[in-house]
């Protein structure tokens, strides 16, 4: 068998360098079992190990060849230096996968630091004389943010919390960084070998349950200013049916009261179909003395009571039932018919109805005489105005070339 003073200048120096590479990561290893394993025992394997090739390194390595010692290793089978090269390098194969399991296995303060400083949330705990024992990255990180240094004692917590940086705001209980974040901070105390004293602080990143909390105040105004205008609205509302009501009132007796006077001065000026005339103004005396409230109508009606008038209302065009256009028409149509009969002794009405889009155009003229001038507004074409325009409609009178009555209706009614 070769010995190892036999070998070549590059193995003579390969592999003694091949065993100090060994030695070195043994003794990292024997380090790491020593300092990280509850068990040192584990750490005998590397020791025994390190124990076997040191001797061997330095018998090679710092050996004398005219010291018969030294000459006797030399002379040693290279054989022994690399079985014992092949048994370190399995033995730290084996080792170091086994630590690494272990380390993932098992519990060690270094673990439990390691788990701390991956939480979201800040933890540190105190001991019953207030010392800080552990404190993880986040806690760290937020006591610079407070205070601007890092937590020794469990005061240095408290007087952070009670007093912290000025670029620090707190409200409602939360603190708010620079950084936008909210965080809330809470103390309890746990028991640890039956000593209730020691105290576990947390900080909880709240920032999006506080944003949504404000942005719910910020709804919760919004909603209650709308409150506001719906209870104004509905205030309003009530007055404006108050007002309907009245002016649909005052229409209605306009129109019978004007009905009648005509009848009567008919009467007066004309003796023909006396009865006729007598029976329409007992009607309408009739109807006036009522309980009628509101002045309910329609085209049919409007062209039978001024039938009996003696004037003859001609329609062109259609206007839905029970509409809101249809009852503005109607009160026009009373309306025209009455003056056509008080100022331009005519005997006929004319109804032209056209729909533009989601509107109605209604014109209304008669064959009397043609006015002369500008027409005033009396209290039934006023009425009739405000009528329309709160309608959301329009009303416009021209007394040239001849009388007429212009007005747009919308088709759909106004919504509140």
């Amino acid at each position: 068998m070769s010995a190892f003073s036999s070998l070549s200048e590059f193995w003579q120096t390969m592999l003694p360098f091949i065993m100090l590479v060994e030695i070195v990561l043994e003794i990292g290893l024997f380090m790491y079992q020593l300092l990280r394993s509850n068990k040192p025992v584990r750490s005998l394997l590397s020791l025994a190990v390190m124990a076997v090739m040191i001797p061997l390194l330095f018998s090679v390595s710092q050996a004398d060849t005219d010291n018969i010692e030294d000459a006797f290793l030399l002379d040693a089978p290279w054989l022994i230096f690399a079985a014992a090269i092949f048994l370190a390098a399995v033995h730290f194969a084996i080792a170091l996968p086994q630590e690494y399991r272990r380390k993932k296995n098992e519990l060690s303060p270094f673990s439990i630091k390691e788990a701390t400083d991956k939480l979201p949330m800040g933890i540190c705990f105190a001991d019953p004389n207030g010392r800080i024992i552990l404190c993880n990255n986040r806690m760290r990180r937020l006591s610079f943010a407070l205070c601007g240094h890092e937590l020794q004692i469990k005061s240095d917590m408290e007087n952070a919390l009670s007093a912290p940086d000025r670029s620090v705001t707190v409200k409602d209980d939360c603190y708010i960084l620079p950084d936008k974040t909210v965080w809330q901070f809470r103390t309890q105390n746990i028991t640890v070998d039956s000593d209730d004293r020691w105290q576990q602080i947390t900080a909880h990143n709240v920032t999006e349950l506080y944003n949504g909390c404000q942005k719910q105040e910020e709804i919760n105004e919004e909603l209650a200013e709308v409150n506001r205008k719906l209870k104004k609205m509905y205030a309003r509302m009530e007055n404006d049916v108050k007002e309907k009501e009245s002016l649909d009132l005052k229409v209605y007796i306009h129109d019978t009261i004007g009905r009648s006077l005509l009848t009567i001065r008919d009467i007066i000026d004309s003796g023909e179909d006396t009865e006729r005339k007598l029976g329409a103004l007992q009607n309408a005396i009739g109807m006036l003395a009522s309980n009628r409230v509101t002045s309910v109508s329609t085209m049919d009606e409007v062209k039978r009571t001024a039938q009996q008038l003696g004037v003859a209302v001609k329609i062109d065009g259609y206007l839905p039932r029970d509409t809101a256009a249809e009852e503005l028409t109607v009160s026009a149509a009373k309306e025209c018919v009455t003056n056509c009969i008080k100022h331009a002794d005519g005997n006929e009405v004319y109804i032209r109805i056209a729909q533009r889009g989601e509107r109605y155009d209604v014109t209304i003229t008669n064959n009397g005489k043609i006015p002369t001038e500008p027409i005033k507004e009396g209290s039934g074409l006023s009425t009739l105005r405000r009528s329309i325009e709160s309608s959301g409609g329009e009303m416009h009178i021209s007394h040239n070339p001849r009388f007429a009555l212009l007005i747009t209706i919308p088709a759909k009614e106004m919504s509140l």
